[in-house]
Parts: C-alpha cells; sequence; structure tokens
C-alpha cells in the first residue's frame, strides 16, 4: 500500500504524503476534507485488524486511554474503519522531537530544557490521575511544536492501572537506556514512579546531550548499571549545571522507587525551585530563547464532549501498539553486513548491534554509520536514506598493522635498504598528525595510523597522505629539519554558523535546495568538501538575500564562517 494511495481519498481523508513507518502500519499526512484541518492518519495492517485478542485488549483498555485530554498530550480525533483497513485520525504535530534538538544542538541549557520539563510533568501527570502509566518516556517521543508546545507521543506500551482486574501489558516495555530498574525486573508492580525514571533520565541526557553509558556497552552492563544504580551525576558531563538541578535528576532516577520523586506534581514543584542565577552568570544559551510553557487548557464544551469523546475512547493504545517509531519518523530500512562478521555497529553515536543485521528500521534522511571491531581500522559512512527505501550497506574492514615490531624499526630498515648512506647523514624529526573530522595519516606510503599519532622520520622531504572515510583524501610534501617537532592537522570540514533576523528570528536552513529541519540560530554546522548552497526558509517569509555559496576544501587550519540571512514577511 504506502506509496501507491498518495493523492488518493481514504474514508474522506486526502492521503498527501507518507510521515513514517513502523511494525504494525504506517502513518500519513492527510487533509480532512470534512472539516479541512491537516491530520496524522494511521493505517494499521490487515494482520492486526484481524486478531480479535488484539481488539478485545484495545476495547478494555480503551476507555481509560480516552480520558487523556491534555494540551500536551497528542490529541486523538477518531478511529474509523475504512476500505483498506482500520485508520486512527490524530492531530498533526508540526515540529520535531527532543531527540532531533539533542542530535543537533547537543546539552541544551537549563534555562531551556525546564520549560520543556514542565510541560511534560503537567501531562504525565494528567495521565497518571487517570491512571495511564506511560511506560517509554524518551526524547524521541517528546514531540515540540514550531509553537514550542510540548506534545507527549505514542502510549502505545501504556498501562491501565485498575484496583481490582489485572491489566495486559506488553513484556518489560520500554527502551532500554530509559527503563527503571523494576520495568528491567519485568516487576508487576510497576507504576507512575517507573515514568518519572524515564522522565529524570530523559532529562539527564537533555542537560548534558548523552545517556550515562558508553556506546561499546553490552545491553547485559547496562541493565546491571540501571538495576544497581550505577548511573554517574550528570556533573560528570557537565560541570557547569545547577547543584539543585544536578540534586533532583539524581533523585528521580533512584534505584529504589520509595526514594524518588512520588509524583509528577512533586518532581514540577523541584524544578520550580530552581534557581539559574549562577548558571547563567557562567553560561548564556547560544541554542535560542528559552521556550515558554505553555500549560493552559481550555474546559471541553459539553457540545465537544458530546462529539469527539464516543468517538475517541480508547483509541490511543492502539495508536502507540502498531507504530514503534516516534509520530513523525519516516522510516527506511537498512540491512548492515561486514567482512568479518561480528563487528559493533553505531547509528548517528547509538549502538544498534553486530553484524550481520538484517531490517534495521531508521529515520529516513542522512545518517552516519560507525562499523567497529578490535584490531581493525574503525570506518564511517554516511548515507541519506528516502522514505521507504529498503537499502543494504556491505562494509570491508583493514587490519590495523602489526604492533609487534616497533613502527621506527620498519621505518630505519626501510630507509637503509634504500639509501643506507643517507640515513647516517641525517637526524630524525617528529611528525605529529591528526585527521579532522577522524581519519587516516601515513607517511611515505608506511603503515596507516588511525586518526592522531606521532611518527618518527628521516629529516629531509616527506610526504604525508591523510584521509576521511567521508570526504577523501589530501596529500601534502613538507620539509623538516633535523630535531624539528612538525604538527599538522587536516581539517576536511569547514564550520558554518547561520542566524536569521528581520521579521523573524528563526528559520529552517536550506541546503543544496533541500529545507532540512535545522533551526537557526545554529552554531558549528559542518560542511565537507565541495560547493554548498546556503540559505532559511520560513513559511509565509522570504529571504532576502537569496542564497549564499560556501566553498570547501581540506585544509590545515580550522576554518569557520558565519551567514546573516533577512527574513521578511510576504
Amino acid at each position: 500500500m504506502q506509496s501507491s494511495i498518495i493523492g488518493k481519498i481514504v474514508d474522506n481523508y486526502e492521503i498527501t504524503a507518507i510521515l513514517g513507518k513502523g511494525g504494525m502500519g504506517v502513518v500519513y499526512k492527510a487533509k480532512d476534507m470534512t472539516l479541512d484541518r491537516v491530520v496524522a492518519l494511521k493505517m494499521m495492517d490487515d494482520n492486526f485488524a484481524r486478531d480479535e485478542e488484539f481488539l478485545k485488549r484495545f476495547k478494555s483498555e480503551a476507555k481509560a486511554l480516552a480520558k487523556l485530554q491534555n494540551p500536551n498530550i497528542v490529541s486523538v480525533f477518531a478511529l474509523r474503519e475504512t476500505e483498506i483497513g482500520f485508520a486512527l485520525v490524530m492531530e498533526f504535530v508540526d515540529g520535531n522531537t527532543l531527540a532531533d534538538r539533542i542530535r543537533l544542538q547537543g546539552a541544551i541549557p537549563p534555562a531551556i530544557a525546564l520549560p520543556i520539563f514542565k510541560q511534560l510533568l503537567i501531562a504525565l501527570g494528567d495521565a497518571h490521575r487517570n491512571n495511564v502509566i506511560h511506560r517509554d518516556i524518551k526524547p524521541g517521543n517528546v514531540m515540540i511544536t514550531s509553537d514550542n508546545v510540548v506534545k507527549v507521543t505514542d502510549f502505545g506500551l501504556a498501562k491501565i492501572q485498575q484496583v481490582i482486574n489485572a491489566t495486559v501489558t506488553m513484556g518489560t516495555g520500554g527502551t532500554l537506556y530509559y527503563m527503571s530498574p523494576e520495568q528491567i525486573r519485568a516487576l508487576a508492580n510497576v507504576d507512575a514512579r517507573g515514568d518519572i525514571y524515564s522522565l529524570g533520565m530523559t532529562l539527564y541526557e537533555t542537560l548534558t546531550g548523552r545517556v550515562p553509558f558508553e556506546t561499546d556497552a553490552t545491553d547485559f552492563d547496562i541493565r546491571q548499571k540501571i538495576v544497581e544504580g550505577k548511573i554517574p551525576s550528570p556533573e560528570k558531563f557537565n560541570p557547569a549545571l545547577p547543584k539543585d538541578l544536578v540534586q533532583i535528576v539524581m533523585k528521580s532516577i533512584h534505584r529504589d522507587p520509595n526514594k524518588r520523586f512520588q509524583t509528577c506534581a512533586e518532581m514540577l514543584e523541584g524544578l520550580s525551585k530552581v534557581d539559574l542565577k549562577r548558571y547563567n552568570g557562567k553560561h548564556t544559551p547560544t541554542t535560542g530563547e528559552p521556550l515558554p510553557v505553555r500549560v493552559k487548557a481550555s474546559p471541553l464544551s459539553p457540545f465537544r464532549l458530546k462529539v469527539y469523546l464516543p468517538v475517541a475512547l480508547g483509541v490511543l493504545l492502539i495508536a502507540g501498539y502498531f507504530l514503534v517509531q516516534p509520530l513523525l519518523t519516516s522510516s527506511a530500512t537498512l540491512s548492515i553486513d561486514s567482512d568479518p562478521a561480528g563487528s559493533k555497529v553505531l547509528v548517528d553515536g547509538t549502538l544498534i548491534g553486530t553484524t550481520p543485521i538484517k531490517n534495521y528500521s531508521a529515520a529516513a534522511g542522512n545518517m552516519t554509520v560507525r562499523v567497529d571491531r578490535e584490531g581493525y581500522f574503525v570506518r564511517d559512512t554516511t548515507l541519506s536514506l528516502k522514505e521507504g527505501e529498503n537499502s543494504a550497506l556491505s562494509i570491508v574492514l583493514t587490519k590495523l598493522p602489526d604492533r609487534s615490531s616497533p613502527p621506527l624499526e620498519e621505518k630505519k630498515n626501510s630507509i637503509v635498504t634504500e639509501k643506507p648512506k643517507a640515513v647516517a647523514s641525517v637526524g630524525m624529526a617528529t611528525l605529529r598528525l591528526k585527521v579532522e573530522p577522524k581519519g587516516i595519516v601515513s607517511v611515505d606510503g608506511g603503515a596507516k595510523s588511525n586518526n592522531e599519532n606521532e611518527f618518527q622520520v628521516t629529516a629531509g622531504e616527506r610526504s604525508i597522505l591523510f584521509e576521511n572515510p567521508k570526504y577523501g583524501s589530501k596529500r601534502i610534501t613538507v620539509n623538516v629539519r633535523p630535531g624539528e617537532i612538525k604538527q599538522l592537522t587536516c581539517y576536511f570540514e569547514t564550520y558554518v554558523s547561520i542566524v536569521a533576523s528581520g521579521d523573524a528570528a528563526w528559520g529552517l536552513v536550506v541546503i543544496d535546495g533541500k529545507t532540512t529541519d535545522v533551526q537557526t540560530p545554529i552554531d558549528g554546522l559542518p560542511f565537507g568538501p565541495g560547493k554548498h548552497r546556503i540559505s532559511v526558509a520560513k513559511i509565509g517569509f522570504e529571504t532576502v538575500e537569496g542564497e549564499k555559496i560556501v566553498n570547501v576544501a581540506p585544509s590545515f587550519e580550522k576554518k569557520t564562517e558565519r551567514l546573516a540571512f533577512t527574513l521578511k514577511r510576504k
């Protein structure tokens, strides 16, 4: 089905684009022809539509889930049985995820992060009061709209707390990095404090730009650290954080649920008391102004209750059940193998397993795939996947040179064989070489060294090759004197800062005619070798300067550029 229904009308909804794909269905952007509004339309796989047990679970939990009427939770409008299967009609969220922002910006300053989490706590507090436990809070399930309103998505693993009847759960649920100790141990009494733990770990990542686990840690290692409570303080990765904020994070992720915040309201009160004055004196956010807190909810009128509540009963559960990707993630499928097999694979810095990897569900767009195995050079590959694309990547790794005999001796022997008299007549020199981003260096065609190393060479004219797996190579000839220490770093990227002003202070960065999800202002956006056309776009505005050109070539000086654009309202 997928792309074949683009442009068609299904049950009075005009399908306009694919927004994402999960294991149980596809999410489309659509236009509601009756109400003339944009919606997200989730089409359930026929196999699940015929599963009586699945439908039974849906009906038993639907009524409680439909109570989640909150401006910070993605709304559900209707459940329809169409000619091509069940469709869930949901609010279309114009924005990106908190995970996207962390990936683009790294650590987010507290002045910007705290308004986000205050909205999250209000949303989850409302869910908990209605006896709904989310069970999969993480940055990827937190949407932030273009108006800076937070929206919690994907209640697919939600658990309904009931006093008498046992509820149906789906295994341990959740995403490993953010799972509470009791969730990992698959205890039956996982309650709202499990969501508070996941929220605390999400706050940890937001403030530090990373999770507290190493990329090469196994799932067993991560589970053990969580269960034993061996999580380092976020100060380890961001020493400038206010002490009271660090204490809130560590309390929220305490291994003992009884020692965490017991309710979202309690944690919200703690965040409201954080003093950012000292922090702001040491660090001024450069990624934008703090997000306003948008938490005002208007009461539903009797008419709206009458119209929407009956059709919305229980539809939130089905949303998450047949989607494993965030609401607005466009998916592609990627298979990865390597020679030798059993190599670790990281996608954008996150470990996803060891080769061979079959049918990994990845977000459409650009990504960096790293294949790493002990004793071999690391291979980084940048891919650009299209929506719905099924791609395969095969990597052949190169062995690291044998270190059993010192490289210096090998070099001396080589030179003696070719020019025995020259070695006796000249002294030695030192070359300290580095590649940015990480790559490989070699001297005079000899053994290659991974990224950064020190070479002892004979004085005179030396040929140096700098290689980057993504951008190619750069060769240079240098003349070194006896006893000289020469340091060289080859930069394959230029770092561009982009700002907007005029009638609007932010817009989306446009690169080579393609609009990205990178929002201005942005500092140090890397561009590889070549000619790049850069601009800024925003709906309802025009860019006065049009496009600006950035020419990038490998250089031995770190280059930065600043581009300023003026947005004028049309």
